[in-house]
């Protein structure tokens, strides 16, 4: 197959390889290797191997988004023993009557 081209049609009675359904990049790069013998395979991947050093991907930090506590967790401990379940409870009982009268 080597040198060939091949190309992919959505007529499954011509083409063995064709997407019953539209298939990703990976999907049909899958499918092709699949029919290509172990050294062309090896071709394959040592270009997919060379193009991922040359473009690493990039770790995106995680945004923290707005309207969250995630950013905040942490900073406002209190000191001393935290206090038990009942405690804040009632605590935030407290709070809820004062706020709400």
């Amino acid at each position: 197959m080597r040198g060939a081209i091949v190309k992919f049609s959505h007529n499954t009675s011509t083409n063995p390889i064709a997407p019953l359904n539209i298939m990703t990049a990976a999907e049909k790069l899958y499918q092709l290797i699949q029919t290509l013998p172990e050294n062309e395979i090896n071709e394959v991947l040592n270009f997919a191997e060379f193009i991922y050093q040359k473009h690493p991907p990039i770790a995106q930090p995680q945004a923290i988004l707005s309207g969250t506590l995630a950013g905040l967790r942490g900073i406002a401990k209190r000191s001393g023993q935290a206090k038990n379940d009942s405690e804040l409870q009632v605590e935030y009982t407290d709070y809820l009557t004062q706020k709400y009268q």
